[in-house]
């Protein structure tokens, strides 16, 4: 169980992390990227590890984001590198970056450009079933099934070197 300390600094993070976007939206709201629908809005922040993770969702992008939830900073990593996180439906990379006043913060794009959305609440209720997918243990179960199941080969996947799914085999 996760205490209320940990839930309220990766809150607070998520929050910090919108402010900085806001500062920077400032200077981008007037470019074509930007989808005037949407606002700035840090969802589903929650404590991974000793860290927070939640959606950051801008008028340009959309990206699962990573970063300190206290003064603790990520591991040392250089920007740019892929950083490979476990979450529940599994490894997930993410782009290392650094930010003023934040130090490391690792992001997943989700979206970008954002001019799919008609509006914010649409944006935001992807960004919560993209959250839920990613910690759904039902994929990784599907997978780990899918895995143990014997493949069934015929000759065309033979001569191919393709597998072909038991189902989908001519009797």
């Amino acid at each position: 169980m996760v205490d209320a300390a940990r839930e309220a600094a990766a809150t607070l993070a998520g929050a910090r992390l919108a402010d900085h976007y806001r500062r920077v939206h400032v200077a981008m709201r007037d470019l074509p990227i930007c989808n005037p629908a949407l606002e700035i809005e840090a969802i589903g922040f929650r404590p991974y590890g000793g860290h927070a993770l939640g959606v950051i969702l801008t008028p340009w992008f959309m990206n699962l984001m990573i970063c300190a939830a206290d003064a603790e900073e990520l591991p040392p990593k250089a920007p740019g590198e892929t950083a490979y996180w476990p979450l529940t439906a599994g490894r997930v990379g993410f782009v290392v970056g650094r930010l003023e006043g934040f130090g490391r913060v690792d992001s997943c794009s989700l979206f970008s450009p954002m001019d799919e959305f008609a509006d914010h609440a649409a944006a935001r209720a992807v960004a919560l079933a993209a959250l839920d997918q990613l910690f759904d243990p039902a994929p990784t179960d599907a997978r780990e099934a899918a895995a143990r199941r014997p493949a069934v080969l015929d000759r065309r996947s033979l001569i191919f070197g393709a597998k072909r799914d038991e189902a989908h085999v001519a009797p």
